[in-house]
């Protein structure tokens, strides 16, 4: 049996990012899991594999179990899919685990479904991994019910361990603590800090190679649209609105100044079109690798993207949001508010993130950035 500290359950990009800055920044022998459900993921575990960040770099595909569940037409069927698989947990577990490993803890984010099954395996056989919960980004922050277990998924562990416990999360590992507190007051698991990216160069020289990320990719304009998908949120008209807001802050800072991050979903056109950002489909956070977020004045009508050079690199770029410009169609603006201003306490100067109520509010930050803009170009 070969004991290894620590292995690393990753879905998304984002956190394959922290597991890299995690092992690197922790000097452990570990592995790393990815659960392919993003486009990419073979080539970036072919790429992590010849950095020898992890001993192993495990692609779960071709798994039984996953596609089994994945498989289910409903909620019902998921579970009674699910159910199955507890009863034959040994068997699943080893279809996912290399062979022959044991581990010191578990890294995942929330109630991944794979590490579900693996917590299950872990309590019903008693195997002493420690589990670990890992930042997913901002729902990790703002979903109220991100740690919390279904009730037939609580049933049914239940059923299948009798009277043994069930192994849950001994501690959460969060970018900002700070923030993580204030959004879940009532939780009582111990949370620890992850490192920024940019206090290790050895983890943004691993990032920028398996992420292909490069000086060139980076964006130099002071003012920097981050879109969203404004026909799923605004109403038609308000949809027009935004639009004609976008060419104004094109007029007000200079087209040389002011860039859009579309969003990669949206494919709608514009007809006075601002220049955009040419990787469409690159991360935010990569894109604040490759720049100097700190200088960036980020325009939003609601893109929680904002808070990753907080998060990530401790870099406090201006966010101006303009949700309450514009009559939303989905979505709380209660809860938005209370995110947003207790991201505000984290920051060390808290007037850099702006929530103009009128047009006149929005006249004197758009004036504000301007002085500031032409007070560095001199």
């Amino acid at each position: 049996m070969i004991k290894m500290d620590t292995m690393y359950i990753c879905t998304t990009p984002f956190q394959v990012m922290s597991a890299i800055s995690m092992a690197v920044d922790r000097k452990e022998k570990a592995d790393l899991y990815i659960d392919p459900q993003f486009q990419g993921a073979n080539e970036i575990a072919e790429r992590i594999r010849k950095r020898n960040i992890f001993d192993t770099v495990q692609v779960l595909e071709g798994v039984k179990a996953i596609r089994y569940v994945r498989g289910a037409s409903g909620r019902l069927e998921r579970y009674r899919r699910i159910f199955a698989l507890y009863h034959q947990i040994d068997k699943v577990a080893g279809e996912i685990l290399l062979p022959n490993r044991s581990y010191r803890a578990m890294f995942a984010t929330h109630n991944v479904f794979v590490a579900n099954l693996l917590m299950m395996y872990y309590s019903k056989f008693q195997i002493k991994t420690r589990v670990y919960f890992y930042d997913d980004g901002e729902g990790s922050y703002d979903n109220r019910d991100i740690f919390r277990i279904s009730l037939p998924d609580r049933m049914s562990k239940r059923v299948i361990l009798r009277n043994k416990k069930m192994c849950k999360p001994r501690r959460y590992y969060m970018y900002s603590p700070q923030l993580f507190s204030n959004m879940h007051p009532d939780n009582r698991t111990p949370v620890f800090e992850l490192p920024k990216f940019n206090r290790n160069p050895v983890v943004l020289e691993h990032l920028s190679a398996v992420f292909e990320i490069t000086e060139e990719k980076g964006i130099s304009e002071p003012v920097i649209i981050l879109d969203a998908l404004k026909e799923v949120v605004l109403s038609p008209k308000d949809d027009k609105k935004i639009v004609q807001l976008y060419d104004r802050l094109q007029e007000e800072f200079g087209e040389d100044r002011v860039i859009v991050k579309r969003h990669p979903r949206d494919t709608r056109t514009y007809e006075n079109p601002i220049r955009e950002y040419a990787y469409k489909n690159m991360p935010f956070e990569s894109i604040c690798i490759a720049s100097e977020p700190g200088k960036m004045n980020l325009i939003t009508l609601l893109s929680t993207a904002t808070i990753m050079p907080k998060l990530l690199m401790d870099e406090e770029p201006r966010i101006v949001l303009l949700y309450h410009l514009f009559h939303r169609l989905e979505g709380d603006d209660e809860d938005r508010d209370r995110f947003f201003e207790l991201t505000k306490e984290t920051y060390r100067d808290p007037d850099r993130i702006c929530i103009p109520d009128s047009e006149e509010e929005l006249n004197q930050v758009i004036r504000t950035i301007k002085e500031e803009l032409n007070r560095n170009s001199k």
